[in-house]
This record gives C-alpha cells, structure tokens and sequence, in this order.
C-alpha cells in the first residue's frame, strides 16, 4: 500500500467532508455557513486536528489493517496491540452524529481506527431498506472518512446483535492482539432494557467475554457509551471497563431524517445527512412515501430528486 504522511490524508480528509457539506447545503438552497453545517464542520476540524498529532507523534495509526470480513485474507501481523472502536449501525441512514462520533472516539481514546458494524437484518427494524442498497450507502459514506473508518459486512446474512458480532469480528483476527471499545448508545447502558425486559449491552458484553475465556487469544473488551441530552444514567455493577463519549453539539437521528423524507418532519433536518447518503436515496427513490425501494434497485441510475430536497 503507498505510504502517505498524516498530514496529507488528514488535509484530504477535510476537504471531503467540506466538499460533503457544501454539497449538501447547496441541495437545499442553503450555506454552508448555515447551522448545522457550520457546527459540523467545525467539530470535524478540530477532531481531525487532533487526530493529526496523535498520528503525527505515532499514537496511533489508522492505516493497520484487520480482517472486517470472513472473505478478507489474513493480515500481517504485529507486535502493537491495536485500540479499535467498533460502532454497530444500521446505517438507516447514516448521518452525521454517527460520523463525528466516530472521530470523537479516535481523539478521546487514541484509537486506531474505527471499524463501523452495519446490521443486516434487524426484525425490530421492518423500514431497514434493502441490505444490497444500505450497504453499498454506508461504504461509500465511510469513504469520506479513509482511512480512519472502516467498513464491516460481518453482519449480512445475519440477525445477530451487534455485541455478538463484535466478537465475530474479533475471532477473524485471533492472532493479533486488539483492545476492543465497543460503542453504544447511552440508552443502552443497563444490564437489563428496561423497555422490554430483555438483557441489553452490559449483560451481552459480559456473557461473550465469558464464553471466550479459556481462549488464550482473547482481546480485551471495554464498553463506551454515547452521553445525550438526559444525562447519565445510574451506575451500572459490571467487571467491564466502562467509558463515556460527551454528546454531540446537535440532535440527529436516523428516524426524523426518514420522517423528514416522507413529509412528516421539518426539512431543515435534512441537513444532517452527508450528501453522499442523499445521493443514494435519491437515486433509489429510498424512504420516500410513494417510492418502491425493492423496485428500484433494478432501475437505471438515472438520480430522482424528491421535492424535499429542493433542485440541484
């Protein structure tokens, strides 16, 4: 692989995510000097500012390379035990939260790199759109952010949880040594989910990391938790090292974009989406009321802009 400096892929980096906004804010006749697109960019900056000189000052280093999928070849390995996050999604779709992050993890514990989880089938989630489609989304998404992200398929195919695929992922690198953060919504800091009385991240880390012991290969494994509005919840009894990330400076989510899309929400929220993801939901007519998601993959790529998103 050719070698480039930090500060090279760092400076490509920001323009990309520039060029995102900029893009993005121009489909909806706004500037990028505009909220949120202002906040965004601002909070990229300073994080990958920060990765910079972690990188610069060989703290980490996001161009190792790990095995994401079971059709990757074996990777060479090494001495250095690799901190990586590892942040399930269902990338329904991806927005910008997700992306910054995934940046605030590498800064706040010098992580690698962190490798994104998409889902594959979720029966708690019946609007996910076709795998195919929400997939191939995500990857050119987490694109923008190469090398720093990764993209994992260890979910296709599969219902399994995101904490089950974790370790999935960590038996295909059994060899190399990784300290494992898995990231998760601050909602999901119990030992029991208290909305259906089901076990939730804290109780499914700890029955993985229970299974595993014996295995003289086994990774370390903490927890880190997404901090939003509400605050903290109660400390939760656990032998896991359990971390906190602050919340990101806006609101975003998957599901008021969707409502957005389909006239439910106000479409300043539109905004959060990287226009990359507008590009594929428009040329796939995705979430749109009256659009036919499977029907479309077939289609040619000719891009059907919703009104929602104004001409460009």
């Amino acid at each position: 692989m050719k070698y480039f400096p930090p500060h090279c892929l760092t400076k490509l980096i920001k323009r990309r995510v520039k060029g995102e906004l900029v893009k993005m804010a121009s489909a909806l006749n706004g500037s990028i000097y505009d909220q949120p697109f202002r906040v965004i960019l601002d909070f990229a900056e300073t994080s990958l500012l920060s990765i910079y000189n972690l990188w610069k000052n060989k703290e980490i280093n996001p161009e190792m390379q790990v095995r994401t999928s079971i059709y990757d070849t074996p990777k060479k390995v090494v001495k250095k035990v690799y901190r990586i996050g590892f942040y399930p999604v269902a990338a329904n779709p991806f927005h910008w939260a997700h992306l910054l992050i995934g940046l605030s993890a590498i800064t706040e514990f010098k992580l690698d790199k962190v490798i994104f989880l998409i889902a594959g089938f979720d029966p708690r989630k019946p609007d996910l759109v076709p795998l195919a489609i929400r997939h191939a989304m995500g990857q050119e998404v987490l694109k923008i952010f190469d090398p720093l992200f990764d993209y994992s398929s260890i979910a296709v195919g599969s219902n399994v949880d995101g904490e089950s695929n974790l370790f999935s992922l960590l038996s295909l690198n059994r060899e190399q040594r990784i300290e494992a953060f898995y990231l998760a919504g601050g909602d999901h800091y119990h030992r029991i989910n208290p909305q259906n009385n089901l076990p939730d991240t804290i109780q499914k880390l700890e029955d993985n990391i229970i299974s595993c012991r014996g295995n003289n290969n086994f990774h370390s494994v903490s927890a880190v938790f997404i901090e939003r509005g509400g605050g903290r919840e109660r400390p939760v009894k656990t032998f896991l090292p359990v971390h906190f990330l602050p919340a990101m400076p806006f609101e975003a989510s998957s599901t008021i974009i969707r409502e957005a899309l389909q006239n439910t929400h106000k479409r300043e929220v539109l905004a959060f989406l990287p226009f990359t993801a507008y590009h594929y939901i428009s040329k796939f007519e995705l979430y749109f009321p009256s659009s036919h998601s499977g029907e479309a993959v077939g289609r040619n790529f000719g891009v059907s802009i919703h009104p929602a998103f104004g001409q460009t």
